[in-house]
């Protein structure tokens, strides 16, 4: 496992493109959105915001990626400004409208003035599922955290990826109902 850097944004977007091609909360999020791009244009904006706020791990092999973020606000830049504009003009307003309140909601469930950790998104290529790289690129982060007595947070709109969350630690907190969309806020 090695962190990732910008250069890696190509992998890091194929891999999370094929992840999350069927996520019930992605496609709602971008069903809106005109652009027959839109996938690899949220992918690509969550990557470099990742990199801004947290730290992005990617497997050896290139086959898996885990995308954590931290409580700190990233810094306007030249950089930041680029990359919201680009998304709004992209991606289109309902859909950053979308996706600007579904992560107030979010946002809402975790410390405030406080230290957190987030596993905003993590993707295994689908060929390579199921073989524990998702478990992988997640334990050195929970190690971490929990030495620091740091909470985390993640959120899935999977009920399948619940039981993989549950043996690492994280219970259901809050239940959120978005359009036809269930998202489930989970602590650790």
């Amino acid at each position: 496992m090695r962190k990732a850097c910008l250069e890696n944004k190509n992998i890091v977007v194929n891999i999370l493109s094929k992840s999350f091609m069927n996520d019930p909360h992605i496609n709602w999020l971008l069903e809106k959105s005109k652009n027959k791009n839109k996938l690899k244009i949220i992918m690509g904006y969550v990557f470099e915001e990742s990199l801004a706020r947290g730290t992005v791990y990617l497997n050896d092999d290139n086959t898996a990626v885990a995308l954590w973020n931290t409580e700190m606000k990233e810094k306007v830049s030249f950089q930041y400004i680029y990359r919201n504009l680009s998304f709004l003009f992209r991606i289109g307003i309902k859909t950053t409208i979308r996706c600007l309140k579904t992560d107030k909601l979010i946002y809402d469930q975790y410390p405030k003035d406080a230290k957190y950790c987030q596993l905003y998104l993590i993707g295994v290529l689908p060929e390579f599922q199921g073989k524990g790289l998702a478990s992988a690129l997640m334990n050195p982060m929970i190690e971490d955290m929990r030495k620091n007595f740091t909470p985390m947070h993640l959120e899935t709109a999977n009920s399948k990826n619940i039981n993989l969350y549950n043996k690492k630690g994280f219970k259901i907190i809050k239940i959120l109902q978005l359009g036809k969309n269930t998202l489930h806020c989970m602590r650790r």
